[in-house]
């Protein structure tokens, strides 16, 4: 991936090539589409999970909830800072501050959306089979809402310090993604390790093991469970996290598992192409986990009918002649 250098004066311009052969307009125009699409599916199921009261108390649902609001919170900032990098060939803020800013969003939410995932395929298992475990409030604080908190407060905390030590006065480059920076903390052999193992590694086991196991063990228990286990029910939860998941094993686990072979011995260079556009298309995971949400909410088509029945409604009184 090489990087000519061009100087006038003060001002260093760097032209980059990231092995993408997808041009950065063409990119643009992708990740345009894909966002405000995305957007509008985000807000209309988080509608539908904040404002419907069977929807919003479900303890299942409330991981969900706090992902799509990761995902919100992606589409409203690190996605269109990188539409605009891909549109006019540089950052949108010039300034180290920002640089950091993006970097600290860009960690976080990433990596904190795939242990939430993770989490969600193992709660799962609680609340289906020990939902005696959350039977009163102070269980669901301890077993339910503390491991959010935990893990949206871990990200917070563990990247907003290592974002900001920018060791040896490290340049910035405006013209790449990230302009080149990286913290001085992911030099360390013990840090790499430890994140690897606790984000890359145990998510894709939660996530992998956690819904397969999930499905094999409802299918041999169902019939001695059937009584006892509300199926209807559970069925949906099941349902959500096998969409939820799937998602994850498109388009996270295949480089995990990559990665992995890598540090076994597998040449660096086996699988560099595609860890290059796995870097790119990481970003439909956002993208798409609203749709993925979408697809598990009762009801839908009624839902959606009503929404443009009164709009249509709303319409037709402001154009309705005043007496």
């Amino acid at each position: 991936m090489p990087i000519s250098n061009i100087s006038s004066s003060n001002i260093i311009k760097f032209v980059y090539d990231d092995g993408i052969a997808i041009p950065y307009i063409v990119r643009f125009w992708i990740f345009l589409i894909s966002n405000i699409l995305s957007l509008i599916c985000c807000l209309f199921v988080l509608y539908q999970f904040l404002f419907d009261s069977n929807l919003r108390r479900g303890l299942h649902n409330h991981v969900i909830i706090v992902v799509l609001f990761m995902c919100l919170i992606m589409e409203l900032t690190t996605i269109p800072w990188k539409m605009y990098l891909y549109l006019y060939g540089v950052a949108w803020i010039q300034t180290p501050t920002f640089c950091m800013i993006w970097k600290f969003l860009d960690s976080t939410l990433y990596t904190t959306t795939a242990k939430l995932v993770g989490w969600a395929s193992v709660e799962r298992h609680i609340l289906i089979f020990h939902d005696q475990w959350v039977s009163t409030k102070k269980k669901q604080f301890f077993i339910h809402y503390l491991p959010l908190i935990f893990i949206v407060l871990y990200g917070i905390v563990v990247y907003g310090t290592i974002t900001p030590m920018n060791g040896c006065n490290r340049s910035f480059y405006y013209f790449i993604t990230f302009w080149g920076y990286s913290s001085w903390v992911y030099n360390s052999l013990a840090f790499g390790l430890y994140e690897f193992m606790t984000g890359a590694i145990l998510c894709s086991i939660l996530i992998g093991f956690g819904s397969i196991f999930l499905v094999l063990r409802v299918i041999l228990r169902k019939r001695h469970l059937q009584q006892q286990i509300q199926w209807r029910k559970h069925r949906k939860m099941i349902l959500q996290l096998l969409s939820v998941s799937s998602l994850f094993f498109v388009l996270y686990l295949p480089p995990v598992m990559l990665a992995v072979a890598h540090k076994v011995g597998v040449p660096s260079y086996v699988g560099a192409q595609y860890n290059t556009y796995a870097s790119l298309f990481s970003y439909y995971i956002a993208f798409l986990f609203p749709f993925t949400c979408l697809s598990t909410i009762p009801e839908l088509g009624t839902r959606i009918k009503n929404i443009f029945r009164c709009r249509w409604r709303q319409q037709m009184r402001s154009v309705a002649p005043q007496k």
